[in-house]
């Protein structure tokens, strides 16, 4: 098995790649965004492990354009990061697994050993939610198969939802998604964003609707 090790601390990874080396993996290591990005598109792994808190970006990118590219592909995030929400918005956003600093080397070989049980699935390269479409090759929508032409916020706000037909997303997965997980983003600024969505929406059709989870995040719904 491969792993690909995600962290700017090189005494973590040297002390992490040996321990894991020892139990039998091969474990390659990226301390940025970059080198990470680079390994991937060029190399085949089995799980990789991603620190929140990079020099240049939050690790959560990596999983996020795993989703976007269609690509399928195991995560774990290993951070001090250890807010519910921080959790949340990992697991919503596509990673199998997420282990807080410190932690026991062996809880977290047995959290590798079940994530790599994980069977990984090709992503249907047509999502579809009542008359709506979602082609993730072309990142194209329709509406009863006729185009449906979007911004690119409104086009990543709706593909964050029709990922999750009918189930909330959280308004930090989504502004995540939209503006990125380094960005200041402004109290009004997503609501407005999906205030044009809906509009668009509602020109269309009245099948489907985004519906507000008061606090908490946004859904699709079908009429």
């Amino acid at each position: 098995m491969r792993l690909l090790m995600v962290e700017d601390d090189a005494g973590v990874t040297e002390t992490l790649a040996t321990y894991l080396r020892r139990q039998g993996y091969v474990v390659d290591a990226a301390g940025t965004l970059d080198m990470a990005r680079e390994a991937l598109a060029s190399n085949r792994f089995d799980l990789v492990i991603v620190d929140r808190t990079l020099p240049d970006g939050d690790g959560m990118e990596l999983v996020v354009g795993a989703a976007e590219r269609g690509r399928p592909q195991r995560f774990l995030m290993l951070t001090a990061m250890s807010g519910v929400e921080d959790t949340v918005a990992a697991l919503e956003a596509g990673a199998i697994d997420y282990v807080v600093k410190p932690f026991e080397p062996r809880e977290l070989l047995a959290r590798i050993r079940n994530a790599l049980r994980r069977e990984l699935t090709e992503p249907q390269a047509l999502k579809r939610f009542g008359p709506l479409s979602y082609d993730v090759e072309t990142n194209g929508f329709t509406i009863d198969d006729d185009p449906l032409v979007l911004r690119r916020t409104e086009a990543l706000i709706l593909a964050a939802l029709i990922a999750r037909p009918g189930a909330m997303v959280q308004r930090e997965t989504m502004e995540a998604r939209v503006y990125g997980y380094d960005q200041f983003v402004n109290a009004n600024s997503l609501e407005s964003q999906i205030s044009r969505l809906r509009r668009q929406l509602a020109a269309r059709t009245d099948r489907v609707r985004i519906q507000a989870v008061r606090g908490v995040g946004y859904r699709l719904s079908e009429t």
